[in-house]
């Protein structure tokens, strides 16, 4: 019925001169969070929604109501009713919440730190102490710019951080410091309702060993077949050098899991916590939660980076950065408590 009377409104048009998109319908401009969705009517694609918020994906419509929707990968699908009337026009906005895969994380209590006698270890590693962590899920892998750059779409984020003419899409967000990442948890929490926030270190340290106590979870030693690292150094006697060596991130996923299914957690980017600095773990809670006691003008780092080599990617390897600093080589990944 309604492709019929839109046939004989076009020849009403036609014989009359008047256009018939002026005079017969309606007028929908489309914008997605984030941009680059696929766009679809009643079920039928209709194009693809510009990459950004300044511009609008045009839709002519005869009089009635219809379902738009908007598909992207790795995003949410949204959709919305709109009743569109002949010689008007109205804005559409469609938001896309970023599908952050999340893994579960048991409970359970391990050695926190590395034993005196790891190679390449810093006195800031220890006492190794055994700390019990609650069950808490935490990111599969890295926070990408894709994820970011939604945020920035959306206005939830005021830093749009440089890639380094490198990439954007899933490789892992860089130059974002502690702050700009407390902006981006606020805006994602409040788009999905979710708890989401960083790791605490001893969470993060606990994911990362996911059930070993050798340097890595890898063993005693890792290859850049394993991680995105500085492969041109030795470490501990594990062979020469692989003198492989990116000098930039690699998308997250481009190297096999850890044995719980965690993404990247050693190299690719230096990853925040919620840590305040210590110079070592006396006084340190033992329950898996963040030690925000000492130095808070820095925070703890942890996984090491593409810009690091092997003794760096240890999972009981720290490093420390001020709040506001931003690098290359930093970046995060999100955890959440359970019911939260």
């Amino acid at each position: 019925m309604r492709h019929s009377t839109i046939m004989l409104l076009g020849i009403a048009a036609l014989l009359s001169g008047t256009p018939l998109a002026a005079e017969t319908t309606g007028a929908v401009r489309i914008f997605t969070i984030p941009g680059d969705a696929r766009l679809f009517v009643d079920g039928e694609r209709k194009g693809t929604s510009p990459s950004t918020v300044q511009e609008t994906f045009l839709i002519h419509l005869a009089p009635g109501e219809y379902r738009i929707e908007a598909r992207r990968d790795g995003f949410d699908p949204a959709e919305q009713e709109v009743f569109v009337a002949a010689g008007t026009e109205q804005t559409l906005q469609l938001s896309l919440a970023p599908e952050i895969a999340m893994v579960s994380i048991p409970a359970g209590c391990f050695l926190m730190g590395s034993p005196p006698e790891e190679p390449e270890r810093d006195p800031d590693e220890g006492p190794q102490r055994e700390v019990c962590v609650p069950a808490f899920e935490i990111g599969e892998r890295e926070v990408t710019f894709a994820d970011w750059d939604a945020c920035v779409l959306d206005q939830g984020c005021t830093k749009n951080p440089s890639d380094e003419g490198w990439g954007r899409g899933d490789r892992p967000v860089i130059n974002v410091s502690w702050d700009d990442v407390q902006e981006y948890l606020r805006w994602l929490n409040r788009l999905t309702g979710k708890g989401y926030r960083l790791p605490t270190e001893a969470e993060w340290e606990y994911a990362a060993r996911a059930g070993t106590t050798t340097p890595f979870s890898t063993g005693a030693c890792i290859t850049t077949d394993q991680a995105n690292y500085d492969g041109t150094f030795e470490y501990a006697g594990c062979g020469q050098p692989t003198d492989v060596n990116l000098g930039r991130t690699a998308p997250t996923g481009s190297y096999p899991p850890n044995p719980w299914g965690l993404l990247d957690m050693h190299g690719n980017v230096n990853e925040l916590t919620q840590d305040c600095w210590n110079g070592g773990f006396d006084g340190a809670p033992t329950d898996g939660s963040a030690w925000l006691e000492g130095d808070c003008a820095k925070r703890v780092m942890r996984s090491g980076s593409w810009y690091g080599y092997a003794g760096y990617m240890r999972s009981a390897y720290r490093c420390r950065v001020g709040p506001g600093f931003n690098h290359r080589s930093i970046g995060f990944r999100i955890a959440r408590s359970p019911g939260s």
